[in-house]
């Protein structure tokens, strides 16, 4: 009996080998029902489960469902099967059941939590919906867990960048709002309180002495007690040189 047990196998696995699933596992499935207490037989069934299901999940083959009926076969024989929760995770990716991917990485995470790819996964899905301080964070776990795990590497390099690009953005915005505010309390009135200037530029005092003696040189504006003297047809050449300041 064990004889004919193991030329099954060994015909299932062949059967794999020439991606002739569904014969393998027919064989397979029949085999586990009539020996559910073989660990040989289990292994070997798990095994082209996950082959059979991650052909499924290729993205030639596109049949998602399909592999996702098949991952759950194996989390229903082996609940603690990693492999399995991920790639589970990866079959509702692919079919945008998004929050389900999640559960199923995370799962895969509780049994075995230095699984790099499921950080990465997590990352790929939060940067998706643009949470880019998320993503940051499942990247750099997936990189203490492997430094020279490329993907994750250049996905962590691309999200600096991108919140860089936002930091800068957000910085370049608030500049803007800045100088408009400006330019129109300088066009209302042919006085301006300094006072007022420091604290819409919010620069120190020292700066903006600097900036009323280049103001006094270059646009013949003067100081009047506490107040600065405008000349409003300067006023758009002094905008644009502090567009070019850093302030």
């Amino acid at each position: 009996m064990t004889e004919r047990i193991e030329e099954l196998i060994e015909k299932a696995k062949k059967l794999v080998y020439q991606e002739n699933f569904k014969k393998a596992l027919d064989i397979l499935e029949n085999l586990y029902k009539n020996n559910p207490h073989s660990e040989e037989v289990k292994e070997s069934l798990i095994k082209a489960l996950l082959s059979f299901g991650g052909y499924l999940n290729d993205e030639y083959t596109l049949q998602y469902h399909e592999s996702k009926e098949i991952f759950e076969r194996v989390i229903q024989i082996d609940p603690d099967n990693y492999r399995a929760h991920y790639n589970l995770g990866i079959a509702n990716f692919n079919l945008e059941n998004i929050e389900q991917a999640k559960q199923c990485y995370e799962e895969a995470i509780k049994i075995k939590p230095d699984y790099k790819y499921c950080f990465y996964n997590l990352g790929l899905i939060y940067e998706s919906e643009g949470n880019l301080q998320e993503a940051l964070k499942y990247y750099e776990i997936a990189l203490e867990i492997d430094s020279n795990f490329l993907y994750a590497y250049n996905a962590r390099n691309h999200i600096l960048a991108d919140l860089e690009n936002l930091k800068n953005r957000d910085v370049n915005e608030k500049k803007h709002q800045k100088l408009e505010q400006l330019q129109s309390l300088l066009e209302m009135s042919k006085r301006i309180k300094i006072e007022m200037i420091q604290t819409l530029l919010n620069i120190d005092k020292e700066k903006l002495l600097n900036l009323l003696i280049i103001w006094g040189k270059k646009y013949q504006f003067e100081i009047d007690g506490d107040y600065l003297i405008i000349i409003k047809e300067e006023i758009p050449h002094l905008i644009k040189s502090l567009e070019e300041m850093d302030i």
